[in-house]
């Protein structure tokens, strides 16, 4: 079992440049006093294990260059404050019981899927395996996209269809009358038809479609 006071009774210690404990049978939760041995630059506490999260004051190891937690039964999600390990150069979270989203960010955009196999319920990139509610607003848009382009489509050609077909049907009952009807009809079309194109230029002026 990890006993933080014997284990860390050197908290004031903050030149401890490694901890290598690997494969020691160790049990009990992640010993939140590691995290003020600032100058700590290897930490090595795989196949062992130890319970319990990652706490979020794991980013106060501003030296450390490679940490290796693989083979525990950690769990949680993986604290978003990793990212800003700058000098993280070596990372093993793989084969605990993590969970939620990888946070993608920062330092950690450098690692592999390596870093994280072996926990099930963990997602996004760099697994292959997608959140569940991963992008919702770039879904949503592509829909509304679709839903916009095909409405203004549907209206463009509803009301030429309907131009059309006023005329063919409509100059028959104009042509038994007099010319100047005749000419005053063609001339109405012409300015319909000009409406109707104004009104979807603007339109989709004022609805550009998202990409």
């Amino acid at each position: 079992m990890i006993n933080p006071t014997s284990l860390i009774t050197v908290k004031s210690i903050t030149l401890f440049h490694g901890i290598d404990l690997s494969d020691n049978n160790l049990s009990g939760e992640f010993p939140q006093e590691i995290t003020k041995l600032f100058g700590l630059v290897v930490l090595n506490l795989s196949r062992n294990h130890i319970i319990g999260q990652i706490p979020e004051s794991i980013s106060m190891l501003r030296q450390l260059l490679s940490l290796d937690l693989s083979n525990n039964k950690l769990s949680g999600t993986i604290p978003s404050s990793m990212a800003s390990l700058s000098f993280l150069s070596y990372l093993n979270l793989s084969n605990n019981n993590f969970y939620g989203k990888i946070p993608f960010i920062g330092q950690m955009t450098t690692f592999t899927e390596l870093a994280f196999v072996g926990n099930p319920d963990l997602c996004g990139a760099p697994l292959a395996t997608k959140c569940q509610d991963e992008d919702p607003n770039k879904r949503q848009s592509v829909v509304s996209d679709k839903n916009d382009g095909g409405y203004i489509d549907q209206w463009f050609y509803l009301s030429v269809g309907l131009g059309f077909a006023m005329g063919i049907l409509v100059p028959f009952f104009v042509l038994a009358t007099r010319k100047s009807w005749c000419e005053a009809y063609f001339d109405f079309v012409d300015e319909i038809v000009r409406w109707l194109l104004r009104g979807r230029a603007t339109y989709a002026k004022n609805h550009p479609r998202r990409r």
